[in-house]
């Protein structure tokens, strides 16, 4: 078992172990919102249930605890570093259920500003990838995971632009 604070409740959330299952998502899109730290604030009800959590485990959770352990280090470095710098990021992520199961998403980070202009928190929206880059995907993320670089980048990831005001509250 495998286990993360909630940081809203003190209360420790559990997840079983990495399985070998894995899916692709097909559904319709999956959205979350966290706060300047990466702490779930809102998630939608597609989210909450292939995720496996109940809303109450998934409110107050870091967002990088429902980040499959096989996901390179170094791709949700870059997405943390070009959110924090205001930007909006977008690329393949491999999602953990509660279960244990990975799951691939294709997913949009877009900064949240408040009426002062300050960066606020984040808006992350999962959609189901598309099937003819995912397989490329798999492999290069494969192959930046076992070279340990934390530094390396992806060809199919990275800062989008789509104009500051887009997600504005």
């Amino acid at each position: 078992m495998v286990t993360f604070t909630n940081v809203k409740t003190g209360a420790k959330v559990g997840r079983e172990e990495t399985k070998e299952d894995e899916f692709i998502y097909e559904g319709k899109p999956l959205l979350v919102e966290t706060d300047i730290d990466g702490v779930i604030t809102y998630a939608n009800r597609r989210f909450i249930e292939v995720s496996g959590y109940e809303k109450e485990e998934v409110i107050g959770s870091p967002h990088c605890a429902h980040m499959h352990p096989n996901m390179p280090q170094s791709i949700f470095k870059d997405a943390c570093q070009k959110t924090s710098e205001g930007k909006t990021w977008s690329g393949y992520i491999f999602n953990i259920s509660k279960e244990g199961i990975g799951y691939w998403t294709e997913m949009i980070i877009q900064p949240k500003w408040d009426e002062e202009g300050s960066l606020s928190g984040f808006m992350a929206t999962r959609k189901a990838p598309q099937h003819e880059e995912l397989e490329k995907v798999i492999e290069e993320y494969a192959q930046i995971k076992e070279s340990g670089d934390l530094s390396a980048r992806s060809q199919y990831c990275g800062e989008v632009f789509i104009g500051r005001g887009a997600c504005h509250f």
